[in-house]
């Protein structure tokens, strides 16, 4: 899942938002091995011989600098130690920042079971992602993990963009994906075109009186939850459960949403190359949107 917070006008206030996230983000959604790699020595998880099953973790941060060639990159090894100085170097708002954790297959890669929690600035914006346990998201109680997480991290900071989605991009929302555009498109017009839709969906002000306001949002009947986050925007969920979100719900989010959609006709199949040198084959993604053009109902 993925959730944009902009730096501005309160770079302090993405800070916090940033550090919450990292701090949130391991117990409530890594589940059974998140906790054991938290629990594991730190010669363990980075041993001088590394035979299949041995799990390495560490934390890192990238800062590039126009005066120097090669990005300032830290590198630690998962500790308590590191962790502390990785929620640190946080403070600075680094270009990267990451705590992952991945095991080593038999063909020698880093590979599963993994975790993922990082934070990507850029723009102004800051992205913020984390992978969900499988077991952490097949369960009522882990939902309602989800998402109060998403709203711990989006009362602090505003957000402008929320995503969450099965096997989803770490650098594109569902509707970009089915855009084929890239996510920095979306993010020169903060505000003003929204990044993604669906099960959960976030609006700042502006864009929520562009689509009639809170008593439109309210009353539209698109949603279980409809409630102004602190520090601004809106948290709008559209069903109680994820397995409830289909095709009806995200053609009512489209109707009601399509002045601030990004112009364009999604396509959920689209044509992929598996490997170089072979054919194309047709792949149909995974995340729910209307294959629908907002220009036909906004000229």
């Amino acid at each position: 899942m993925m959730v944009t917070v902009p730096v501005s006008p309160d770079r302090e206030r993405a800070v916090r938002a940033m550090r919450r996230w990292f701090e949130l983000c391991p117990p409530r959604l890594h589940g059974a091995f998140g906790a054991a790699v938290r629990a594991m020595p730190k010669a363990d998880l980075d041993p001088p011989v590394s035979p299949p099953g041995t799990v390495h973790s560490w934390v890192s941060t990238a800062v590039f600098d126009d005066l120097y060639r090669e990005p300032r990159e830290w590198t630690e090894t998962y500790s308590r130690g590191s962790w502390d100085e990785l929620l640190s170097r946080l403070g600075e708002i680094p270009d990267a920042a990451s705590f992952e954790a991945r095991t080593r297959d038999e063909q020698g890669r880093l590979n599963q079971p993994s975790f993922l929690v990082s934070a990507v600035s850029d723009e102004g914006y800051i992205d913020l992602v984390s992978t969900i346990d499988d077991a952490v998201a097949n369960d009522p109680g882990g939902e309602r993990e989800l998402l109060a997480t998403l709203r711990d991290v989006a009362d602090l900071a505003a957000p402008v963009a929320v995503a969450v989605a099965v096997r989803g991009s770490l650098t594109d929302t569902p509707l970009e994906e089915a855009l084929s555009r890239s996510s920095a498109d979306y993010r020169k017009q903060p505000g003003r075109v929204l990044r993604n839709y669906g099960w959960l969906t976030v609006l700042s002000d502006e864009m929520a009186e562009r689509v009639g306001g809170a008593d439109r949002l309210r009353v539209s009947g698109a949603f279980v939850e409809v409630e102004p986050l602190a520090a601004g925007g809106w948290w709008l969920l559209a069903t109680r459960t994820w397995d409830e979100y289909g095709p009806e719900q995200a053609n009512r989010l489209f109707e009601l949403l399509a002045p601030v959609l990004p112009a364009g006709r999604p396509e959920v199949t689209q044509w992929r190359f598996p490997a170089v040198g072979e054919p194309a084959v047709p792949v149909t993604l995974p995340n729910v949107v209307a294959e629908r053009d907002p220009r036909d109902i906004t000229g």
